[in-house]
């Protein structure tokens, strides 16, 4: 309740004050050549003593979430971040692919990789990771992802022998390595898979340091240290997650030490946290997007005049100071420019006079002077979905509702607390999200991710041939900088038909007790939250 209190003033002060104001082989391919470390974290505190190795006392490890959903592969890409699942690649220093399951990958052909494994693997239930295992596990991630068999666009995989796969594309993927960090593709046991049927989504059979002991959606994650992890022997016994939708509950759990890490900490608690003296908060790269799906299915969005009005209309500056405290910096496009830097790249500006003339122009007018506008006779009207409670989406989403009521759209919002679900639903207009926005170290797949009709990233029911046949011309590019000129351009793409309103990027920061080793250089936006070199003192 202190944190409330506290943010709420500042935020509408600072708003008030803003709006007033502003009325050939591995070498050849773009992704860097794939090395040979397979660390996924680093820090210097990996080599400090774990003060339980002596002792017989179990060593648990507590982290508190706002969103803890789905966790086996393809579904989501929990499992990699909380340290139960691998990919073959994963993405190391300047988003490049690095082994992991995978020892090496060749390019043989503009089509075909060769893909060395890892030996000496073995899943969480004894039975060894070999090419057969490989090879099922990306064959079942296509046939349950739509997504994921698009993004990776595979013609056939064979093996080789027993550790070597050969993978052909359908069409040159230069930057194929990098395709398979997507943390959806983590190597499963399709055996267990099979036998388990749906109990396997709640217990899933992977590679990771830990395994799960039990699971229950949206509430708590328990698993255990993996002792035959082909690995670092995991410094902890066992790995709690659990779910607290509510950030000032979030903060205070940390403050009290019922939790050790605190993930996505709201940024009116960091001033607090790290002047705590058991506590410290880790700052990693910003590569998160907080942004408003626009549903272009819905009568109203369907007209890009009124999404294009609603990106016009929104103060993104006003946010950062009053909502983030600024603990983020205005978007232009979906990327943060540390990860795709575009010459030229202009957003929508804050630009109420061109709002209004866009409305007008889609034939919206205010019939009786009270500020609001119509269309035959039908108000404009919107329904905007929120989630987070205790967070800063909903002050968010209060504020945009101000700035959206000042160009004459009356928005109502809905507070849920499952968004995906709601999402899917499809009774709405516009929602609140934040989502990484470097899923694979390639802009090619966050940009995928948006223009496809079966990703995740989807919500807004987009489609866009120009978008496609820009994605379509940027998949084969093997040249570093034709690659970001196309990456570029189907951002400009984006931010002209607006199925998406990037408004920020946010600090992704997280509580620490200073209990914890091993977590002085979290990897940005928890693509890979827990592994085998985090412990306590």
């Amino acid at each position: 309740m202190t944190f409330a209190h506290r943010f709420v003033p500042v935020f509408l002060a600072v708003l008030t004050l803003s709006l007033i104001a502003c009325g050939g082989d591995a070498t050849d391919v773009p992704a860097p050549t794939v090395a040979s470390d397979a660390s996924q974290q680093s820090s210097d505190a990996t080599t400090t003593e774990n003060s339980s190795s002596s002792s017989s006392e179990e060593v648990t490890l507590r982290v508190g979430t706002g969103f803890l959903s789905a966790i086996a592969p393809p579904t989501r890409t929990t499992a990699v971040a909380m340290g139960l699942g691998e990919t073959l690649f994963h993405l190391g220093e300047g988003y490049r692919p690095v082994p992991w399951l995978a020892t090496e990958a060749k390019n043989l052909d503009e089509k075909t990789w060769e893909i060395s494994l890892r030996q000496g693997v073995k899943f969480h239930n004894g039975v060894e990771m070999d090419a057969v295992a490989v090879k099922a596990s990306l064959e079942r991630a296509f046939q349950e992802s739509a997504s994921i068999k698009a993004l990776l666009n595979t013609a056939s995989i064979e093996i080789k022998d027993a550790h070597t796969l050969t993978i052909v594309t359908n069409r040159p993927s230069p930057i194929f390595p990098s395709l398979l960090t997507a943390g959806r593709t983590a190597i499963v046991e399709v055996g267990a898979a099979q036998s388990m049927g749906k109990a396997f989504n709640e217990k899933p059979v992977l590679t990771g340091p830990f395994k799960v002991e039990r699971f229950q959606s949206g509430k708590e994650l328990v698993a255990v240290r993996n002792d035959d992890y082909w690995g670092d022997r995991p410094l902890v016994d066992r790995l709690i997650v659990t779910h607290i939708a509510d950030n000032n509950s979030l903060v205070l759990a940390l403050q009290a030490g019922d939790i050790d890490i605190a993930r996505g900490i709201p940024p009116h608690s960091v001033e607090t946290l790290e002047s705590h003296p058991d506590l410290v908060v880790r700052h990693p790269v910003q590569f998160q997007l907080n942004f408003m799906f626009l549903n272009t299915q819905s009568e109203t969005m369907k007209d890009v005049r009124v999404r294009q009005a609603i990106a016009h209309a929104i103060n993104r500056e006003a946010l950062v100071k009053g909502v983030m405290l600024g603990q983020a910096v205005p978007a232009v496009g979906p990327f943060p420019p540390n990860f795709l830097s575009c010459d030229g790249l202009h957003g929508r500006a804050f630009e109420p006079p061109v709002a209004r003339d866009l409305l007008a122009t889609a034939g919206y007018e205010d019939p009786n002077g009270d500020g609001l506008l119509e269309k035959d006779g039908q108000p404009l009207e919107i329904t905007l979905l929120t989630y987070g409670q205790g967070g800063f989406l909903p002050p968010m989403a209060e504020a945009i509702q101000v700035m959206l009521k000042d160009i004459g759209m009356k928005v109502t919002i809905r507070t849920v607390e499952r968004i995906d679900a709601v999402l899917e639903e499809g009774d709405w207009d516009a929602s609140m999200f934040n989502n990484n926005m470097v899923h694979t170290g390639d802009s090619y797949g966050t940009l995928f991710s948006i223009a496809d009709p079966s990703s995740y990233l989807n919500k807004s029911n987009y489609q866009n041939p120009q978008l496609d046949e820009l994605l379509t011309q940027m998949y084969p590019l093997a040249d570093r900088e034709e690659r970001r000129r196309a990456g570029c351009d189907a951002s400009r793409e984006i931010i002209d038909d607006v199925p998406v309103v990037p408004i920020l990027h946010q600090n992704y920061d997280y509580g620490v007790s200073k209990s914890v080793i091993g977590f002085d250089n979290p990897y940005p936006y928890f693509l890979y939250l827990i592994d085998s070199k985090i412990g306590k003192r």
